[in-house]
């Protein structure tokens, strides 16, 4: 290990160092002035001089005093601006470091919360693509209402797209004989699932009460408790209407919608998306908010293409093979051994 450079520093830190710079001047101006003036007394004590050349005698003498403290006050000066440089210069590449560590450190936290709600999807759809549509489609959204809500920036927008992926974390609560079922389900069964909304938020605020408040968690946990909150008030968990809903859940919630109903379920086919664009406008200010069922229509043929590319890309057939290609491409990179199941 390469040694450690230490640098010599003092412990003194004026608080002031323009008030320091110009008491140590005029210190220096006084004491120059008293000598001066002690020796002037001391010449004309000790040597009979005309008056004009003890005028002159005396002037040249503070000439040359004051031609020092003037170099040294520019030392002085040039010394105190190297100073304060080399601090701000020190402190920007501080905070730049700071803000890089931040910034991987929640690229770090957004990359794993994804990773496991990915997870947690698996139990409910084939691939797990689920939520790079609900994404995708929460952008597209968005974007278009950003003219119409002021906190809707590019911030915001990226914000709403990793917390989407939270929407459905509460299944993993949900056993399998529920959320697998593929005929429809009981009342009983319905209420048991209608659960999932509120175990999700629960998770969420788990975790917001260790890390304190977050705008990525806080909007996870709007969105995974709101996200099947209806516009007319009929929805779950707390039947919540209107603006109360969180702007969040509700682009989430149409999103969620239009992927639900056009992917192939184990308990039903996908639905066409003519038929599912039809059933969005039929249910605009009831289901869904005005403005964002708007939003939808007017980008419902992007909705269309996202669908055919992303679903086709990920078809049950073909992701187990995605899946093993993505092992092997890994264990190749790492310069080990495929032992990979045939």
């Amino acid at each position: 290990m390469a040694p450690t450079k230490r640098r010599l520093e003092f412990g003194f830190r004026p608080k002031n160092r323009r008030a320091l710079f110009m008491c140590i001047v005029l210190a220096q101006l006084a004491v120059i002035l008293t000598g001066e003036l002690l020796i002037d007394a001391w010449i004309k004590r000790s040597f009979e001089l005309a008056p004009i050349y003890e005028d002159r005698l005396f002037w040249f003498r503070m000439s040359i005093a004051l031609s020092i403290l003037t170099l040294s006050a520019a030392t002085m000066f040039l010394a105190s601006k190297r100073y304060r440089d080399e601090l701000e210069s020190a402190n920007e590449e501080l905070e730049q470091e700071v803000q890089r560590q931040v910034k991987d450190g929640l690229k770090k936290r957004n990359a794993l919360i994804f990773g496991l709600a990915k997870l947690a999807d698996y139990r409910d759809t084939d691939t797990g693509a689920h939520l790079e549509r609900i994404g995708l489609y929460a952008r597209i959204i968005a974007d278009e209402l950003s003219g119409s809500y002021p906190e809707i920036d590019s911030e915001w927008i990226d914000r709403l797209v990793l917390a989407s992926s939270l929407h459905d974390i509460g299944k993993v609560g949900i056993s399998d004989s529920i959320l697998l079922k593929p005929g429809r389900l009981t009342a009983e069964e319905r209420t048991e699932m209608e659960k999932h909304a509120l175990i999700g938020a629960e998770t969420l605020l788990a975790i917001r009460e260790k890390l304190g408040p977050d705008g990525f968690i806080d909007m996870g946990i709007e969105i995974a408790m709101q996200h099947h909150e209806k516009w007319d008030g009929t929805g779950y968990p707390f039947g919540v209407k209107g603006d109360d809903i969180a702007l969040s859940a509700r682009i989430v919630a149409l999103a969620d919608f239009y992927d639900a109903v056009t992917s192939v379920r184990v308990y039903k086919d996908a639905m066409p998306h003519e038929e599912a664009a039809a059933l969005i406008e039929s249910l605009r200010g009831t289901h869904f908010a005005p403005d964002v069922a708007d939003a939808f229509r007017t980008n419902d043929e992007l909705f269309n293409r996202i669908r055919a590319r992303v679903q086709g890309e990920t078809a049950h057939a073909e992701s187990f093979t995605k899946l093993e290609d993505n092992a092997r491409r890994y264990l190749e990179g790492q310069g080990k051994p495929l032992k990979l199941a045939a």
